[in-house]
C-alpha cells in the first residue's frame, strides 16, 4: 500500500515538472512579434524647400511576412497611405510619396510601415524647413455698394532731359548661374521609340520608352507612380497609350530628385 502511494506521488511530481517546463518554453518563446522596419532615404533632416514646392519622399520598408502599406504623416497628422506594389505584400518595398509644402516654417515628416498582419513599424521621422511667403493677392477696394473702385492717376510728364548731362546707362549684370548638385541623379536621355521629347503613335500602337541614368537609388514612372527596376542599360518600359499621354521619369537618391518628361501623341 505504501509503495503504491509513493509511486503515485512520483507520477504526479513528474507531471508537474513537465507542465512547468512547457509553460516556461511558452513564456520564453511568446515574446513580442517582430515589427516591420522602415527607413526614409529622402529628404534628409535639415533640408530646405520653397513654399509651393513638391517635396519628394522616398522610403524603404521590409518585413518577413510582407509589407502591406506605408503611411506618411506630416506634423503628426496622417497625410496619405500608399499600398505595396504587390497586393499580397512584399518582403521588401520602396515607396515614393509626395507632399506639397504650402505653409512656411518647420515641419516633421514621418513614415510608418504596416505588414500584412497589421503590425506597425517604429516611426522614422525627419525635420525640414519651408521658406518663402505663402502670400495672397490683396482684394480690390470697393464702394459701399460692393462695386470695385477704379482709381485713375494723373501723371505729369517729366521735363525734357538735358542730353548733355544724362549719365550713360548702367550695364546689366547677368544673373548668377544655377549650381548643379554633382551628387544628383543623372538621366542621360529619355526616348519613345527612339525619339526625344515627343512621339506620334497610332491607336493601339506599342511604344517602347527607353533611357539611361546614373547615381539613382530608386526610379518611378508617371502616370501611375510605377516603380522602375533597371538591372541593365538601357532601361525600357513598354506602354500602349489609349490617348495622348505625357510620361514623366523620376530618378531619386538621398541628395535630390531629377525629372524628365516626354509626350506620346495618339492620332
Amino acid at each position: 500500500m505504501n509503495s503504491t502511494r509513493v509511486g503515485y506521488l512520483a507520477l504526479v511530481l513528474v507531471a508537474l515538472l513537465l507542465a512547468g517546463g512547457v509553460l516556461a518554453c511558452d513564456i520564453g518563446m511568446g515574446g513580442e512579434a517582430a515589427k516591420p522596419s522602415i527607413v526614409m532615404t529622402a529628404p534628409t533632416s535639415g533640408a530646405q524647400f520653397q513654399v509651393g514646392e513638391e517635396v519628394d519622399i522616398l522610403s524603404s520598408a521590409s518585413d518577413p511576412k510582407g509589407v502591406s502599406r506605408v503611411e506618411l504623416y506630416v506634423d503628426g497628422q496622417l497625410n496619405r497611405t500608399d499600398p505595396s506594389p504587390d497586393p499580397t505584400g512584399s518582403t521588401e518595398v520602396s515607396i515614393f510619396q509626395t507632399w506639397l509644402a504650402e505653409e512656411p516654417g518647420t515641419h516633421t515628416l514621418s513614415v510608418i510601415a504596416v505588414n500584412v498582419d497589421g503590425e506597425e513599424s517604429d516611426s522614422w521621422a525627419v525635420t525640414i524647413r519651408v521658406v518663402g511667403d505663402a502670400g495672397s493677392p490683396s482684394p480690390s477696394p470697393t464702394l459701399e455698394g460692393g462695386l470695385p473702385v477704379t482709381v485713375t492717376a494723373t501723371i505729369e510728364p517729366p521735363p525734357p532731359a538735358d542730353t548733355a548731362t544724362v549719365p550713360p546707362p548702367t550695364p546689366t549684370v547677368p544673373p548668377p548661374t544655377a549650381t548643379v548638385d554633382p551628387n544628383a541623379p543623372v538621366i542621360k536621355y529619355f526616348r519613345a521609340n527612339g525619339q526625344d521629347e515627343s512621339y506620334t503613335a497610332i491607336p493601339g500602337e506599342t511604344v517602347v520608352l527607353s533611357w539611361e541614368w546614373d547615381q539613382v537609388e530608386a526610379g518611378y514612372m508617371d502616370p501611375g507612380n510605377v516603380a522602375m527596376v533597371c538591372p541593365t542599360m538601357p532601361c525600357t518600359f513598354i506602354v500602349v497609350p489609349e490617348g495622348t499621354t505625357t510620361y514623366t521619369l523620376k530618378a531619386i537618391n538621398s541628395s535630390a530628385t531629377t525629372k524628365v518628361s516626354l509626350t506620346v501623341e495618339v492620332k
